[in-house]
């Protein structure tokens, strides 16, 4: 039986330039790691990376010995975090995972403060796990004032009703001045 290979996650912040991220999957790449999902942005100029990586250990104790030297010398901040493999329930009785079902919220409004926290809040209160959230200022048709766009992927436990997710999110939305819309992924 083959065992699973260890992970870890590596996070790069740095000034966003041609070639950084040809750089860093080379980092990973010469130390024998293998990239199996990234999140890369340019936030404003800033580059910021997630990317989860598998390793034998002796290629995840090079990437970590390695990782300080590199991130100096391509002028970027960052870290490398191993992750626990998962581990068995205590008890065969023991529940497996909350069964849920994938959804997507996109969402548009006039810029204010505290819109993720809102949603994201109500979100929490209805036990809706957050899986991944996209936010992005673009400026309005004609007029140019910033225009707030969210698109947020998200696991709604089978305990808990769409009917009143959906209206509760219509409640705040409806509040906040935002246009939405929930659907099935």
């Amino acid at each position: 039986m083959l065992l699973p290979m260890p992970h870890a996650i590596l996070t790069a912040i740095g000034s966003d330039r041609p070639g950084l991220v040809d750089e860093v999957s080379r980092f990973i790449f010469e130390r024998a790691g293998n990239i199996e999902d990234s999140r890369m942005v340019n936030l404003r100029g800033q580059f910021a990376m997630m990317v989860l990586l598998s390793a034998e250990p002796p290629a995840l104790t090079r990437l970590r010995t390695d990782l300080s030297a590199f991130a100096q010398s391509a002028l970027l901040h960052a870290e490398l975090k191993p992750i626990d493999p998962p581990q068995p329930p205590l008890s065969p009785s023991a529940p497996a995972a909350t069964p849920a079902l994938p959804f997507r919220l996109t969402a548009t409004a006039m810029d204010q403060p505290g819109l993720v926290h809102r949603i994201s809040h109500l979100l929490r209160t209805l036990h809706v796990n957050i899986e991944s959230l996209d936010t992005r200022l673009a400026p309005a048709p004609v007029t140019g004032t910033p225009l707030f766009e969210l698109e947020l992927l998200m696991a709604v436990p089978h305990s808990t009703q769409l009917s009143n997710l959906r209206t509760q999110l219509a409640q705040l939305c409806d509040e906040l001045n935002v246009d939405w819309q929930l659907a099935p992924v």
